[in-house]
């Protein structure tokens, strides 16, 4: 009996809404008001982006870099983002975007597939992002030194500092890389780009 007592006393004085209580949490919710934020989906127009880089072969990659290989990312027409919920006009502090990936060197050696992007605000019209893909690789010209010589599937990874330009262009500075992450052991390929991109939103 006296642990259910001294249960119910110290539940009563420190959890209770006392009026005191509860107006004192309500004046505290009220000042942070204005920070409250809400993930919402929204369906978007269509997005392209083309990267422009040089490339080498991770697994010889004393050969350094060299040109050309060409990253295309079409965007799925919807939008996952978090924002505040009392100011919309604000940029999204979070945007989550399914996208189409095509990648190939001037070899015509390419990868397809899909991918998820999330970007985060680190500044008024500044974004850093990074994607994640599961492709299919295929190589169309064997034995050259881009870093795609098996048939098979491999994770994309892209790395991306993007500046909005205006309402229809983006800028950015990107880091890709393609490999088999030692989950499919029959597939070697490894490659690196670095690329610089322009998006266009219709």
């Amino acid at each position: 009996m006296k642990l259910i007592f001294i249960f119910l006393f110290f539940s009563i004085t420190y959890f209770s809404q006392t009026n005191d209580r509860k107006t004192m949490l309500d004046s505290i919710n009220k000042s942070r008001e204005n920070q409250r934020g809400v993930f919402k989906l929204y369906i978007k127009k269509l997005k392209v982006e083309v990267i422009a880089g040089v490339f080498r072969n991770r697994e010889t990659s004393n050969q350094g870099f060299e040109p050309i290989n060409l990253t295309y990312n079409i965007y799925l027409p919807f939008q996952f983002d978090l924002n505040y919920l009392n100011i919309p006009a604000k940029e999204k502090i979070l945007k989550i975007n399914p996208n189409l990936i095509i990648h190939h060197s001037k070899y015509g050696n390419y990868a397809i597939g899909l991918g998820n992007r999330f970007s985060f605000l680190i500044h008024k019209k500044m974004y850093l992002s990074y994607q994640i893909g599961l492709v299919w690789c295929e190589p169309v010209k064997k034995n050259t030194n881009d870093g795609i010589n098996f048939m098979g599937f491999c994770f994309q990874h892209q790395f991306s500092f993007s500046y909005i330009l205006n309402k229809h262009i983006e800028l950015s500075a990107n880091v890709l890389h393609i490999s088999n992450a030692n989950l499919f052991k029959g597939v070697k390929n490894n490659q690196d780009v670095l690329g610089v991109g322009i998006a266009y939103q219709f």
